[in-house]
């Protein structure tokens, strides 16, 4: 009997199982040109008001915060709401029910934390592309973006290698599939109501 296991990590193969929806929504988020103009940047700003308001029990969870001891600081939404205070923005009403609690089984709030944190590494270089076109920087109106400097690409492999390390049964390994797979999805609900 030969038994034939994958060369890649589990983050790598994470990645590739999700990346057709991952791909979809940044195609859909560039195809609307988020920074042409303000009312393009605010409403870019909402769609990820909408997801990180959606999200943001992940940051108390309990076992997660057992294997990422950081994990309540990493937490974005509070420089999401200054950059709209910034901007003399409201912030958008939130209209659907959180799909995720602090009880979530943790394989699949691993899942959904892959998708959330792995938002940041992009976001460096949307912060750039926004700070070109608009009034807009660092400190103010792009704090979300500017995040955290140049912590994020410690923070991202920290979250990489305890993905690739932890133990998983074949149910929990579904189960973190499908939780970023769910990750990806509610974020697109998000994009369909803000560019409806």
């Amino acid at each position: 009997m030969t038994t034939i296991t994958s060369s890649f990590s589990r983050a790598q193969n994470l990645k590739a199982a999700t990346a057709d929806v991952h791909d979809n929504v940044d195609k859909s988020i560039m195809a609307h040109d988020p920074f042409a103009n303000n009312q393009s940047y605010l409403a870019f700003l909402s769609l990820q008001y909408y997801f990180l308001k959606d999200v943001s029990a992940l940051y108390q969870h309990g076992e997660l915060s057992e294997l990422i001891s950081d994990l309540p600081s990493r937490r974005r939404l509070t420089m999401l709401e200054q950059d709209f205070a910034d901007l003399a923005a409201e912030l958008p009403r939130t209209f659907l029910s959180p799909e995720i609690s602090d009880s979530t089984d943790f394989a699949t709030a691993l899942g959904w934390l892959y998708v959330v944190e792995g938002s940041k590494v992009g976001a460096a270089m949307l912060g750039k592309q926004a700070q070109a076109k608009l009034p807009v920087s660092a400190d103010n109106g792009a704090r979300y973006l500017a995040g955290p400097g140049a912590g994020r690409g410690s923070a991202w492999r920290e979250l990489v290698n305890v993905i690739d390390t932890i133990e998983l049964n074949d149910a929990q390994e579904g189960a973190l599939i499908n939780g970023a797979r769910q990750a990806f999805s509610r974020f697109q609900t998000f994009q369909a109501h803000v560019y409806s």
